[in-house]
């Protein structure tokens, strides 16, 4: 049993870190086509998000009404700001070993054209 002991700990050693890397989620950033505008503001979004990832949600706030919508598209997505105000943009990303959120307050802000 002892001439095992070693090589299976080994084995252990250099498996362990593989296996915990593999479900790692990661919301690294996220970038919108624009930030600002004149409402009705149509905003494209294109997230980076490394790891087994098998669901996303993007989430819009109005800081002022605190009115929230939500799109579970992708890691990129598309949304209209039909009301003027400041919006928190979130992405959450997760898979069957993580999840991960990135929060950008005030990201968006969208104004009436008069």
């Amino acid at each position: 049993m002892k001439k095992y002991l070693l090589p299976m700990v080994l084995l252990f050693v250099i498996l362990m870190p593989a296996a915990f890397a593999t479900g790692d989620v990661k919301v690294n950033d996220f970038s919108a086509s624009n930030t600002s505008g004149n409402v009705p503001l149509h905003i494209y979004f294109n997230g980076s998000v490394t790891g087994n990832v098998t669901n996303w949600q993007w989430q819009f706030k109005n800081v002022g009404t605190g009115a929230i919508t939500h799109s579970t598209a992708n890691v990129t997505t598309a949304h209209i700001f039909g009301k003027p105000g400041v919006y928190d943009v979130v992405l959450t990303a997760w898979g069957p070993n993580g999840k991960d959120t990135l929060t950008k307050s005030a990201y968006i802000t969208g104004s009436n054209s008069n």
